[in-house]
């Protein structure tokens, strides 16, 4: 994302050490119980929080981007292929790319 309207702030990472805390909790627990079934949950709560946080980090991006812009082109990007790198996929995903090249306006 262009630095003039912020940096990326990371969710993934920002939440990262919460996140390997409840899925080594999970790991320890034994197939088929409540307790198992709870901290599957907990997990699920944890992913569910950094997914919500970075759509609104991105709505608000692309509603800065519209307000201030008569016209936004966005290059077409194959995020897909880029995303078998690796190197960068964590990055790459992290940031929402794809979430933010199929954002539309709505009035």
């Amino acid at each position: 994302m262009n630095t003039l309207y912020g940096s990326n702030p990371k969710h993934l990472k920002k939440h990262a050490k919460n996140l390997k805390r409840k899925q080594q909790k999970l790991s320890r627990k034994t197939k088929g119980s409540k307790t198992r079934h709870k901290a599957r949950q907990m997990v699920v709560k944890v992913h569910g929080k950094i997914a919500r946080v970075r759509e609104d980090f991105l709505n608000k991006l692309f509603r800065k981007l519209v307000n201030e812009n008569q016209v936004v082109v966005v290059e077409n990007l194959a995020v897909k292929n880029m995303v078998k790198n690796h190197t960068l996929a964590k990055a790459i995903s992290d940031a929402g790319w794809g979430k933010f090249c199929t954002m539309q306006v709505q009035s």
